[in-house]
């Protein structure tokens, strides 16, 4: 099945107990609106997307991208200290043994979501990892991506525009709130998305998000110059 030949509906019927736990999901994520379960959702979509035009283990994958972020909130009222994508892989682990799922799959599982960040030395290695790390990564290029990164930058106090001179006396290893833009992390980490995704179907997916992102940085740039 190729990316473009995608059919929800029928990759839902060949995953049976799936719709089961996007409900136990739902009723999960306690996070702010970058990653509340809108974000899991597209993810989910994503994931399957690529991972029936990849002959991905769709069980797996689909159970991976619905808890992947379950411990944002650990993630942000530790400032940081504590890694939402190992925590989460913890908490979804606990989950699915309790509903006594096969143990072997439930790693399996749990090894997506521990592997799903960017920033991160545990890079993924089976074929569902790299799915999910693709699927998350696509949802912050795009029209998607642009408006994600205002609500992220909303909840923080951020500005629509931040000039160069600026941000690049940040120290780019740095996460705190005032340091942040988007025109930094485009810089950092948003235009290099597309060259560091692992699958074919990603890849292809991924060109006309980043273009669109890339036009709407250098309209942006120019707007708020009085140029446009």
């Amino acid at each position: 099945m190729k990316y473009y030949d995608y059919d929800w509906g029928s990759i839902m019927r060949l995953v049976q107990p799936l719709p089961e736990y996007f409900q136990l999901a739902r009723q999960l994520y306690q996070t702010g609106p970058a990653h509340d379960f809108s974000h899991i959702e597209r993810v989910f979509r994503l994931a399957l997307k690529i991972g029936a035009a990849e002959n991905a283990n769709l069980q797996i994958l689909g159970l991976a991208a619905l808890f992947h972020d379950l411990a944002r909130d650990e993630e942000a009222a530790s400032q940081g200290m504590i890694c939402h994508a190992a925590a989460s892989a913890e908490r979804t682990r606990r989950i699915l043994l309790s509903r006594g799922m096969n143990p072997a799959v439930v790693e399996a599982v749990c090894d997506c979501i521990a592997t799903h960040r960017y920033r991160d030395e545990h890079k993924p290695e089976t074929l569902e990892a790299k799915c999910l790390f693709d699927a998350d990564k696509l949802d912050s290029l795009g029209a998607v991506g642009v408006a994600r990164a205002y609500l992220w930058l909303g909840e923080r106090g951020g500005t629509v525009y931040v000039p160069r001179q600026v941000w690049e006396r940040t120290d780019f290893r740095s996460n705190r709130p005032e340091d942040d833009s988007l025109q930094r992390e485009w810089f950092i980490k948003l235009q290099y998305l597309k060259d560091n995704l692992y699958t074919e179907t990603a890849r292809a997916l991924a060109e006309k998000r980043h273009r669109t992102m890339e036009a709407f940085l250098e309209i942006l740039a120019r707007e708020v110059v009085g140029e446009e």
